[in-house]
């Protein structure tokens, strides 16, 4: 390799590396140091790094300039003349030749900037008091940095959970050991931080700085540990494939169908391996018991729960993810849960809005055409629906062991089709036929009148479903 091309190579990889990940702190916090897996709030000034720009532009002219040498020296191997375009000419006078041209270009460029950052208005420093993150933020005159993003102005901190993923590698690595009132200085590359993504305000390979002030952090969480004896502990059979033990029995409110509910959890393969946690995540759960949005485990373990009682749930495959598999859950694996339930509250609109697998033993049931059943549970007025009217509906769907298939309620649009058009199952032809608007059914469908043998996306074939269906009206 040529001299030229040794110092080339060494230029390029110094410029590589030109803005290094640096850490400064600025101002001394107090308390614990954070670390990985805690919860956490910072207030941030965040800029494109500008310099990163001309760096890129200073690492496609030196890029160039290799391909040149390249040229240069297997026009010296061959002793030719006119080897890749290049005839009788100099090293210096050809790389100076690329300069020039490099630098005309630039010029050229220059003379229509487009500013690929978006801008950020000015501030009134009469309407708003310099405070010490401002005293220690690049100058609006400093061309090397562009904000693109604060938390200031709207108040807010941003809270999120330290190490596991959710911010850039750049804040993952420079946040871990913070105290809460301390104020860092953080420069990263563009590999710490969105790579060659681009973001509106941050183009592809930028550099960028940041102020970032820890506001508050919640206390570490102990993490649950597998029992060493799961087979020992005094387990009792809650349902068919659950069983549950009381590890500590609560004292608050009660889990109750339409309760939000705030829950710790660990989860575990039969083995002991840990597929996820909310003490991972360093904030509870919360879920909406009798939403349909558990497994079968969860809905029927957590009854009974009381506020700031622990339970342990022993799931088998039919009551958790079946023949289902995800990333850390083979198919039919049995699943072993530590759940502590921090809160439950009840909130009507919540409920209002929600509709919750009967209990069809304590409902009146009219027998319909072609063996349909159905209970009216709220009463309408106005026109029946007929053949040929468009009906609009919310329902809610479940097999009979309580597992919701569908649900226009969760996507929070009502549906609507033509009465007689064959658009529908034949149960939902029969069984809204005749409801008043404002009226609410539970519809029991058998599988002639349903998806029959053949099933339908999880609805296996020969299941009678359960329907929740309220007539909106036309």
């Amino acid at each position: 390799m040529s001299k030229l091309k040794i110092f080339l190579v060494l230029l390029m990889c110094s410029a590589c590396f030109a803005i290094p990940f640096k850490v400064e702190t600025v101002r001394e916090g107090s308390g614990d140091s954070i670390r990985a897996g805690q919860l956490i709030r910072v207030h941030y000034k965040s800029y494109v790094y500008l310099d990163s720009v001309r760096i890129l532009a200073e690492k496609a002219r030196l890029a160039d300039s290799l391909r040149i040498a390249d040229s240069l020296r297997l026009a010296n191997d061959f002793n030719s003349d006119q080897v890749a375009g290049v005839t009788k000419v100099g090293t210096t006078a050809l790389l100076d030749k690329s300069a020039k041209s490099k630098k005309k270009k630039s010029k050229e460029e220059s003379k229509a900037p487009v500013d690929t950052v978006a801008q950020v208005p000015a501030v009134d420093s009469a309407a708003a008091p310099m405070t010490f993150v401002d005293s220690i933020a690049p100058a609006s005159s400093d061309s090397r940095f562009k904000l693109f993003s604060e938390s200031y102005p709207g108040g807010e901190p941003l809270e999120f959970t330290l190490g596991v993923g959710l911010v850039i590698q750049g804040w993952e690595k420079g946040l871990v050991g913070m105290k809460p009132g301390e104020i860092r200085k953080l420069y990263v590359p563009y590999q710490m931080g969105y790579g060659e993504n681009s973001l509106e305000g941050v183009p592809e390979y930028s550099d960028l700085f940041f102020i970032v002030e820890l506001v508050s952090a919640d206390p570490p969480m102990e993490p649950d540990v597998f029992p060493k004896n799961v087979e020992g502990l005094k387990w009792r059979e809650a349902a068919k494939g659950l069983k549950i033990y009381d590890e500590k029995v609560g004292g608050g409110k009660p889990a109750v169908v339409g309760s939000v509910l705030k829950t710790h959890y660990t989860g575990w393969l039969l083995s002991g391996r840990k597929f996820g946690s909310s003490k991972d995540m360093g904030k509870p759960l919360q879920v909406v018991m009798g939403a349909g949005k558990m497994i079968k485990g969860w809905e029927v373990g957590l009854e009974g729960m009381r506020e700031g009682g622990v339970r342990w749930f022993r799931v088998s495959p039919a009551m958790g993810y079946g023949a289902t598999a995800y990333s850390m859950i083979p198919s039919n694996s049995t699943l072993v849960f530590r759940v502590e339930l921090v809160s439950s509250e009840v909130d009507e609109a919540v409920v209002a809005n929600m509709d919750f697998f009967p209990d069809t033993t304590a409902l009146t049931f009219e027998n319909g055409p072609e063996g349909l059943r159905y209970a009216v549970i709220k009463q309408g007025e106005g026109e029946p629906a007929q053949k040929g009217n468009v009906a609009k509906v919310h329902y809610t769907g479940w097999l009979t062991n309580g597992y919701k298939f569908d649900s226009s309620r969760d996507r929070g649009q009502a549906f609507a089709f033509t009465l007689g058009a064959g658009r529908v199952i034949r149960g939902w032809e029969l069984g809204v036929q005749g409801m008043l608007p404002g009226e609410k059914r539970i519809l029991v469908v058998p599988p002639g009148l349903g998806y029959g043998a053949r099933g339908a996306g999880p609805i296996p074939g020969g299941s009678t479903l359960i329907f929740a269906v309220e007539y909106l009206g036309e």
